[in-house]
């Protein structure tokens, strides 16, 4: 993205990444506020990218700072109407076999199997970069999931959307990432044959995409 002319900004959500949040104190407020927090130090409106659950966190923030954003782009993310949560859209999937994840740290938090992480979110990603990759996976706080997104008209739903569906995506089933965009309002729904992690295993083609998306008017 920098090479487009971009300037690129990407931070750890609390508990998450390099983050120490502790999983017990780890909330959606506390998501959006970081998420916030970020976007007033760019000082500029700007596009947020939500992947995966991030979608669910992006949301909430652009309630709270609409006025300085330009556009919201999903990336085979999750993406909730007033009111969802995570697991409650998690509930709109066509059946499928049992998931890799699965509580932890006293049902405080949900965890992926590590052999099924390739597999499950990654697996057309070149065999180096999956198993640099996987390792790296934490346990995720499970608050985040269950609280529903309180978003208006006046604010999130005044700002363009728009969204990237893998269809080889067996983190987040194709067809719900199809419903989830079209329900919320996306005017852009582009398709993208990846796997849950494009930016691992189609990193030229996602770029582009996204390039395109914050560009075109």
């Amino acid at each position: 993205m920098t090479m487009r002319g971009h300037e690129v900004h990407s931070i750890d959500l609390p508990g998450s990444g390099a983050d120490t949040t502790p999983l017990d104190q780890v909330t959606l407020s506390l998501y959006a506020d970081a998420i916030v927090k970020a976007i007033k130090a760019i000082g500029k409106r700007v596009t947020l990218v939500g992947h995966s659950m991030g979608g669910i966190a992006v949301t909430a923030a652009a309630e709270q700072a609409a006025d300085s954003l330009a556009r919201i782009i999903y990336l085979c993310a999750y993406v909730p109407v007033n009111g969802d949560s995570l697991s409650s859209l998690s509930d709109l999937a066509p059946a499928r076999l049992p998931t890799p994840v699965a509580l932890a740290h006293d049902a405080l938090a949900a965890d992926t199997q590590p052999s099924a992480r390739v597999e499950t979110f990654m697996q057309d990603a070149p065999y180096a970069v999956a198993h640099w990759a996987a390792p790296q996976f934490r346990a995720q706080a499970m608050a985040p999931m269950t609280t529903p997104v309180q978003v208006s008209e006046q604010a999130y739903g005044k700002l363009p959307k728009s969204y990237i569906v893998c269809t080889r995506d067996r983190a987040i089933d194709p067809v719900l990432q199809r419903v989830m965009a079209a329900r919320s309002g996306c005017s852009r729904i582009k398709e993208l044959a990846s796997d849950h992690s494009p930016f691992l295993s189609r990193p030229t083609e996602t770029a582009e995409m996204l390039h395109r998306m914050v560009t075109e008017l």
